[in-house]
């Protein structure tokens, strides 16, 4: 899973990084809204916790450009205000959640888990059952076949998740860039050897190539 970061104190965006990079996220962080709202516009997360109040672009802003981009992506917005006008207007911008500071980060990780149930419909907590024996956990980035992990790099981990959040579904070498890569330079053969060396941990057949296209994880 991949959560982008929005809050201007330092040692809370650290302390909010490390605890979910503890649960298994890849989370890019930033203590600027132009810089969240550019890396918006390239790559998609599947959660957002955006903080109102930083300076110049705010999270109120930041939420208006993914609204644009990704209507239906799960925002939680957290401030230290306690004015009911900033979270009406979070809602009315489109967020799913709203948290003020102070706050456990036990209770902001039972946030992202019951969005990304109820909105994502994925029981990030579950491992997802596979072919051939191999599970995959989203909520940590593991695969595992028979109960035993395979080991996996960062990339492998990212495409992975990719793959099994669209079982059965073709993926495109586009959305393999974005998600994987963040729209960032990559040559096609460093792409294709990643996918290569995913697929030779995995049974011959679960992942398709779909010729001029992309590729496809085959669930059974």
């Amino acid at each position: 899973m991949k959560a982008l970061l929005l809050e201007d104190d330092f040692a809370l965006n650290k302390l909010i990084l490390n605890a979910l990079d503890e649960k298994g996220f890849i989370v890019h962080s930033y203590l600027n809204g132009i810089k969240a709202a550019q890396q918006i516009l390239n790559t998609p997360y599947d959660i957002y916790i955006l903080d109102i109040n930083v300076p110049s672009f705010d999270g109120h802003d930041v939420l208006v450009h993914i609204r644009k981009e990704y209507p239906d992506a799960p925002v939680i917005m957290i401030s230290a205000a306690s004015d009911i006008e900033s979270m009406q207007k979070s809602y009315k911008l489109g967020c799913n959640d709203y948290l003020k500071k102070p706050f456990e980060l036990d209770e902001l990780y039972l946030r992202i888990e019951y969005l990304l149930k109820s909105i994502l419909k994925q029981e990030i907590t579950q491992n997802t059952q596979l072919a051939f024996g191999y599970t995959f956990c989203l909520e940590k980035n593991q695969l595992f076949k028979h109960n035993h992990e395979i080991e996996l790099t960062k990339k492998e981990a990212l495409l992975m998740s990719l793959f099994v959040q669209n079982i059965n579904h073709t993926v495109t070498s586009e959305m393999i860039h974005e998600y994987v890569w963040e729209s960032n330079d990559v040559e096609a053969v460093r792409m294709r050897s990643v996918i290569h060396k995913l697929q030779k941990k995995l049974k011959a057949g679960m992942i398709n190539n779909i010729r001029g296209i992309g590729y496809k994880l085959i669930k059974s």
